[in-house]
């Protein structure tokens, strides 16, 4: 790409300005320090978040009944508060389209996102066409984005940077048939036809040449975090020993290994049960995590704490109430997925934790990337089941906690958003 040629940028995002998303906040953090940095952008995104009025932002709903129905669902959580009104604007909204949605499900079984590259293009062509930007940069989360992103940049003759978050295709999982037929088709669409594709780790980037056979176009960016200021919010010794999970947990991605240490724990101690609490903050639990609870009954050492929504009384946001408990907490648990799928992604919660300073409990796969940048910052990294080395580390912070309270760590790591703009900015000026 030329320097000096316009940098309108015209970006492809499904998830924008969603409280909480980490989809979102990778794109929509970056904005301002892109813009200060010569960007003009023009967003498409869904209706899902709320609207920028910095710039062209364009918000569009998926055509399918399934996306139609996720996005208007958010839409409706965004402007209601009343939780009765909200549930019945759901339900009317729901009933309408569930025969749609039941023949949609039975003929195309894919994400329910998947068909909102067909709005996301057609209107992607038109801003395009009208305002000529130097480049398409899809940027996801849901993988329809990639696919709007190769069509506005095929009908427009645009370069196109394909940003991919989370891999398409782990090969280690379970293949729902069209699912992963239709990854494996877009995986290798995008190898093939982007001009340089991101990935967030090492291994994915591999992974994914490996499969497609196509080299010399990939990146790898960590995303970094910058999260709101906390203000006067700040960690102090409290009257328990405070851990603390943010983010979503599922079946390959649970508590498991946490709450068999905490039983542990409390036979050994039983004053642990009174001195240790396990916070739980923007997840309910999985199943897995459910049912080992109730057979470890650790029920008095976890308090769920759900998703933080908006706070109309101090004006905070959700992610601002989060950061600030991430302050508070002594320290901060890591889950990494099972399997050597976990290999190929870094949770994306762990820049946020690395820039509170406070000493992170990484449950994670020994050798991958997430371990090595643990322990790479001094902080505690387990190999995911081995019980007694957490039940270890558990014991080592609870009498450092006894005593003055667990320490802040000096470093504040290396992965920032400025440094991800930074080489964004490097990749996309070489781009033609």
């Amino acid at each position: 790409m030329d320097a000096d040629a316009p940098k309108k940028w015209l970006i492809v995002a499904h998830c924008f300005n969603m409280d909480g998303r980490a989809a979102s906040q990778t794109i929509t953090d970056r904005l301002p320090l892109l813009m200060e940095r010569g960007v003009t952008p023009m967003v498409i995104s869904a209706p899902t978040g709320i609207k920028d009025r910095r710039f062209r932002h364009y918000q569009v709903f998926s055509p399918a009944p399934s996306g139609f129905l996720f996005e208007a669902r958010h839409v409706i959580a965004g402007k209601t508060r009343v939780l009765s009104l909200r549930r019945l604007l759901k339900a009317l909204l729901t009933l309408p389209l569930l025969p749609f949605l039941l023949i949609e499900k039975l003929f195309i079984n894919l994400d329910s996102h998947w068909s909102w590259f067909l709005s996301a293009s057609i209107l992607g062509w038109r801003v395009a066409k009208k305002d000529r930007p130097a480049l398409v940069y899809s940027t996801a989360g849901p993988s329809s984005t990639h696919l709007a992103g190769y069509l506005i940049a095929r009908m427009c003759g645009l370069p196109w940077l394909a940003e991919v978050h989370d891999p398409l295709i782990m090969d280690a999982q379970k293949r729902r048939y069209q699912r992963y037929r239709f990854h494996r088709w877009l995986e290798t669409l995008i190898f093939k036809h982007a001009d340089a594709v991101i990935y967030f780790t090492e291994k994915a980037l591999a992974s994914a040449e490996n499969r497609t056979g196509v080299s010399g176009k990939g990146h790898v960016l960590r995303p970094g975090a910058n999260p709101p200021p906390v203000g006067t919010v700040g960690y102090e010794k409290r009257t328990r020993l405070h851990l603390g999970h943010f983010g979503s947990l599922a079946d390959d991605r649970n508590l498991g290994d946490i709450f068999k240490s905490l039983d542990v724990l409390k036979r050994e101690n039983p004053q642990a049960a009174r001195d240790v609490v396990l916070d739980v903050y923007g997840s309910q639990l999985d199943r897995t995590s459910r049912h080992l609870m109730d057979r470890y009954d650790v029920h008095e050492m976890v308090h769920l704490h759900g998703r933080i929504e908006n706070d109309p009384k101090t004006g905070k946001s959700g992610r601002q109430q989060v950061i600030e408990e991430m302050h508070r907490c002594d320290v901060l648990v890591l889950m990494q997925g099972d399997s050597t799928a976990g290999e190929e992604y870094i949770p994306s919660k762990l820049y946020e934790y690395v820039l509170t300073r406070r000493p992170i409990l990484g449950i994670v796969l020994e050798g991958s990337e997430a371990d090595r940048i643990l322990k790479e910052g001094g902080h505690v990294a387990i190999q995911k089941g081995d019980v007694n080395a957490i039940v270890s580390a558990l014991k080592a912070f609870l009498d450092e906690w006894e005593n003055d309270g667990v320490a802040e760590l000096k470093g504040r790591g290396a992965f920032t958003i400025e440094k991800a703009v930074d080489q964004l900015i490097h990749i996309t000026a070489s781009l033609d």
